[in-house]
């Protein structure tokens, strides 16, 4: 697989998060997240991809990430998944990282879970989902005076996610601290940097742009089972 800013998901799952190739030819590749029934592909062509996943009999089948609305129409109608979240990817391609301030950003611990859970919403059960990733050593917070501002980590699969910010501290660049720490914390490893962006979440896309993350020409849908 050569690496793109439309399959830097797939290729960084499989380079540092553990993931499995479950199939590739001229179509694209599935690409299985560890230990899960989560599944990522660039086969474009809905038909194509729907012979692909039955072919390999996923017993636990019950997410996806596709890049074409065709792949998402067919695998929800194939496949019975009704929820969607429809996004686009961003990848860091520089080798240097964006320009940054000092500030306190530091691992986030597990006493800092419950908190961090009462802002961040885009998961079912996000307390627990928090949990595990601060456990795998996945989470970051920015602290002001000793007290939590803000936060970032990266999901499972090695996408940049979960970035908020406090109500009380917006509007001081911490959004961007966090973020430019992180992409700083890739590099250092020899990692990609990427993210998905919600539909519709102007300000994300807004910060992607100013930390001079570039935009694939592909989209991320999320689809899965409710």
């Amino acid at each position: 697989m050569t690496l793109t800013k439309e399959n830097v998901d797939l290729y960084e799952l499989l380079r540092r998060e553990g993931g499995s190739l479950l199939y590739e030819g001229a179509e694209g590749c599935v690409v299985r997240e560890q230990g899960k029934g989560s599944v990522l592909t660039d086969i474009l062509n809905g038909a194509a991809l729907c012979r692909v996943l039955r072919s390999l009999e996923l017993p636990d089948f019950w997410q996806i990430t596709v890049k074409s609305t065709d792949a998402r129409r067919a695998v929800n109608e194939a496949f019975g998944f009704t929820g969607e979240n429809p996004c686009s990817q961003w990848m860091y391609v520089s080798d240097r990282p964006p320009v940054q301030t000092p500030h306190d950003i530091r691992p986030l611990t597990p006493e800092y879970a419950q908190q961090a859970a009462s802002y961040y919403h885009l998961v079912d059960n996000s307390l627990s989902y928090l949990r595990k990733r601060i456990a795998a050593g996945r989470m970051w917070g920015l602290f002001e005076g000793g007290k939590l501002a803000g936060f970032i980590g990266t999901h499972p699969e090695g996408a940049i996610g979960m970035l908020e910010i406090l109500p009380e501290y917006r509007r001081k660049g911490y959004g961007y601290a966090l973020e430019a720490f992180l992409i700083d914390w890739h590099l250092q490893r020899g990692w990609h940097p990427y993210c998905h962006v919600v539909d519709g979440n102007e300000a994300s896309l807004h910060l992607q742009k100013r930390l001079g993350m570039e935009q694939a020409a592909l989209p991320a849908i999320w689809a899965w089972k409710e």
